[in-house]
C-alpha cells in the first residue's frame, strides 16, 4: 500500500474535520494545521501530495502562507487549493499569480472537492489513490536542473580560473510600512489561466449559493 498525504491549513478546526473526512474517503492521509507557520513547516517536512490552504488566518495569511511554500524547493510543485468565502479580485489574482490550482469557495460540497481533485490528479489516478497504489504524481517530481552547455574557448586563450557557484537560497524582505513581503527570484508562471480560475471560482459559488437555497425551500415546507 502507498501513502498519500494531504495537508490541510485553516485555523478554523470544523473547516479541518469536514476536508479531512472528505479527502480521507478519497484515499488521503491528512496532516492539520491551524496557521502558516506550522503549515509551512509540515509541508517541508512530509511534502505532502497536496496542500489545502486557507486565504484568512491570522499570524501569517494564506497569501504569503502560499508565496512561501511555492518559493522552497523542496515544496514548489505540490499542487494547492485555496479555500475562502471571499470572492475578492484582487485576492484571487495574487494566488493566481503564485501559482495555485485552483480555488474552493465556501460553503463547499463534497462533489465540488471531488471535481477539483479530479481536475489536480485526473480520474484514473484518483481511483489509484483510494486503492492505495503506486502512481508516478508529475506535480510532486522536483524539477530537473538544465545542464548549462559550456562556452566555446578561443583557440590558443589561456584557461581560466573558476569560480565558486553560489548556493541557490530565497531571499525575504519585510516592509516595515505594508507589512508585505517580497521574495527573490520571481514566483513561478501558473500552469492556467487567471480568467480560467476565476471562472472556475465563480461557477463554485453559484452551485453553493444555489445549494443553499434549496435547502431553505425544503425546511420552509
Amino acid at each position: 500500500m502507498t501513502d498519500y498525504r494531504a495537508l490541510i491549513i485553516d485555523d478554523d478546526i470544523w473547516m479541518q474535520r469536514i476536508l479531512s473526512k472528505t479527502l480521507e474517503s478519497y484515499g488521503f492521509k491528512t496532516l492539520l494545521s491551524a496557521n502558516g507557520i506550522e503549515g509551512i513547516a509540515l509541508a517541508v517536512e512530509y511534502v505532502p501530495n497536496l496542500i489545502i490552504l486557507d486565504i484568512l488566518m491570522p499570524e501569517l495569511s494564506g497569501q504569503l502562507t502560499l508565496k512561501i511554500i511555492k518559493k522552497i524547493k523542496a515544496t514548489k510543485n505540490i499542487p494547492i487549493l485555496m479555500v475562502s468565502a471571499m470572492s475578492n479580485t484582487e485576492n484571487l489574482g495574487l494566488a493566481v499569480k503564485a501559482g495555485v490550482s485552483g480555488f474552493i469557495s465556501k460553503p463547499f460540497t463534497r462533489a465540488t472537492v471531488f471535481e477539483k481533485l479530479i481536475t489536480i490528479f485526473g480520474k484514473d489516478n484518483l481511483d489509484k489513490i483510494a486503492a492505495g497504489q503506486l502512481i508516478e504524481l508529475e506535480a510532486n517530481k522536483p524539477a530537473p536542473d538544465k545542464p548549462k552547455p559550456a562556452p566555446e574557448k578561443p583557440k590558443f586563450a589561456p584557461d581560466k580560473p573558476k569560480s565558486a557557484t553560489p548556493m541557490p537560497h530565497i531571499e525575504i524582505k519585510l516592509d516595515e510600512e505594508t507589512k508585505e513581503i517580497f521574495f527573490s527570484p520571481s514566483a513561478p508562471k501558473p500552469t492556467v489561466t487567471k480568467e480560467q480560475l476565476m471562472q472556475s471560482y465563480q461557477d463554485d459559488e453559484k452551485r453553493s449559493i444555489d445549494s443553499i437555497k434549496k435547502l431553505l425551500m425544503k425546511t420552509k415546507k
